[in-house]
């Protein structure tokens, strides 16, 4: 059985190793002016940053044009990035700055509150593994902005710390910290669904 899991997991990394390897060469094919090569990579990522987007953006209107607005960007400046393999890390640091405004607006406004300073939280690492994606969602929703962006570039797009680093631009031990503090605000929120 161990090594059953253990083949999985090597054909798991396979794939996402030729899925990386390929995402490279579009991003060089559509440096070159290769439209198709810029729709496929547009394909591959625009839900999940649409996703994204919605974690800050709660206006479905308002979340569709930073979007567009951001594919936009990508493609104005895509000639301009030099290494390839930083493409995911690029695009989520433009929808970080995107969404970093809007959240800010907002807060000026006084449309959201700031977010909540968790940092007192308990500190045990267990492990989280819900089963209904519908209460995961509805518990991101209710986490801080700081907490709702780790979590989502983490697992659902699957950055490194080191990525997610880059992306939203603060040091790698700040997003470990985040990463845990966020763990433990989303445990207590789907506690308090359950709850409710």
């Amino acid at each position: 059985m161990e090594a059953e899991t253990q083949i999985k997991a090597a054909l798991v990394n396979k794939d996402l190793v030729l899925q990386r390897l390929e995402e490279r060469l579009w991003v060089m094919q559509a440096q070159a002016g290769d439209r198709e090569a810029f729709g496929r990579l547009m394909a591959r990522h625009e839900r999940q940053l649409l996703y994204f987007l919605r974690r800050f953006i709660f206006s479905p209107e308002e979340a569709v044009d930073a979007h567009q607005e951001i594919w936009l960007d990508v493609f104005r400046g895509l000639s301009g990035l030099r290494s390839p393999e930083a493409f995911r890390v690029w695009l989520y640091r433009l929808a970080h700055a995107r969404a970093s405004r809007f959240v800010e607006r907002e807060v000026q406004m006084g449309s959201i509150t700031q977010p909540i300073d968790e940092s007192h939280l308990e500190t045990t690492e267990e492990s989280f593994s819900p089963a209904d994606a519908e209460a995961v969602h509805q518990a991101l929703d209710r986490l801080p902005p700081n907490h709702r962006e780790v979590l989502t570039l983490h697992y659902l797009r699957d950055l490194s710390l080191e990525e997610i680093s880059a992306a939203i631009s603060c040091p790698p031990g700040t997003v470990k910290s985040r990463l845990h503090h966020a763990r433990i605000a989303m445990r207590r929120q789907l506690e308090r669904n359950r709850y409710e």
